[in-house]
């Protein structure tokens, strides 16, 4: 089944209210600091420090995050056919963005926690995710504070986290994240080798602890990619005319490179097999990388 990967009505609505009178060319300069952030794998979050730069952060990446989180929740839909969860955790949430494709997928969630450390991000946040109807609850905590418990959920959801961790931090978050969900774990992560050996790691350490790889894995076993080469899937995002004049793009659109993996608890229907690169086409012979 085929689903939106556009932005809520409602987000879209908010942002155009916040834009309303904000210099685009300040917005510009801030989105290219985050960016420039974001590109050397640093916590993004770590230079937003205004209401105007978590602003210029949602313009920017809000619609690529949103679509490459809301795919993968898709295909946790098609595989996990009982998954139906009622409370949502949101490792990291950022602006909302995987909260809101969440919900989006699973009508079903009727309370969401989100964790966040940065005051302008969750206000943000709180005002995106509110308009959902589910009981928010924000909690101003940094992803890798292990001083402070996290509630027990249904499903636990975290994107392009991972990737601004030292790795043995990152496991440590994982391995929380293991403890805290009841039904599914849904990583997002940047469809770069960075990002990948992020979402690779997490699958070995949710296997060994008992957990069902559901996607886009149709297996539970040994990853069976070289070490210099990495599974990524991609997602072709309309640009609105803010998002062009902010980024300074002229494209329409724009394509988000991106690694997932998903995890349960629940029985799974296991693809037959998963399409790792464009189909080579020659005269004769078509030629398919699978997993």
């Amino acid at each position: 089944m085929a689903v939106s990967l556009d932005l809520p009505p409602h987000v879209r609505a908010l942002l155009a209210e916040r834009l309303d009178g904000v210099a685009r060319t300040d917005l510009s300069q801030r989105a290219g600091a985050i960016s420039t952030a974001y590109r050397g794998h640093a916590a993004s979050s770590g230079v937003i420090s205004d209401p105007l730069d978590a602003l210029a952060y949602a313009v920017v990446r809000m619609p690529a995050t949103y679509a490459a989180v809301r795919r993968a929740l898709a295909r946790a839909g098609e595989h996990i056919p009982a998954l139906a969860p009622q409370s949502l955790l949101d490792v990291g949430s950022g602006p909302g963005t995987a909260s809101l494709a969440a919900m989006a997928q699973w009508p079903s969630v009727a309370a969401a926690t989100l964790l966040e450390q940065n005051r302008d991000l969750a206000n943000f946040a709180g005002a995106a995710v509110a308009a959902t109807g589910a009981d928010v609850r924000h909690v101003a905590q940094d992803a890798a504070d292990a001083r402070k418990p996290w509630p027990a959920v249904d499903a636990v959801v975290a994107s392009y986290v991972l990737v601004e961790l030292a790795p043995v931090v990152a496991d440590k978050v994982v391995a929380r994240m293991a403890e805290t969900a009841h039904q599914v774990i849904v990583l997002v992560e940047p469809g770069t080798m960075a990002g990948f050996m992020r979402i690779r790691r997490a699958r070995d350490q949710l296997i060994t602890n008992g957990w069902a790889i559901a996607a886009p894995c149709p297996h539970d076993g040994a990853c069976p990619l070289a070490s210099d080469d990495w599974c990524h899937f991609s997602v072709r995002v309309a640009r609105s005319r803010d998002h062009k004049l902010v980024k300074g793009a002229d494209s329409p659109f724009e394509d988000e490179p991106y690694s997932y993996v998903v995890a349960t608890r629940l029985p799974v229907a296991r693809a037959g097999a998963r399409i790792l690169r464009a189909p080579v086409v020659a005269k004769a012979t078509v030629e398919v990388k699978l997993c």
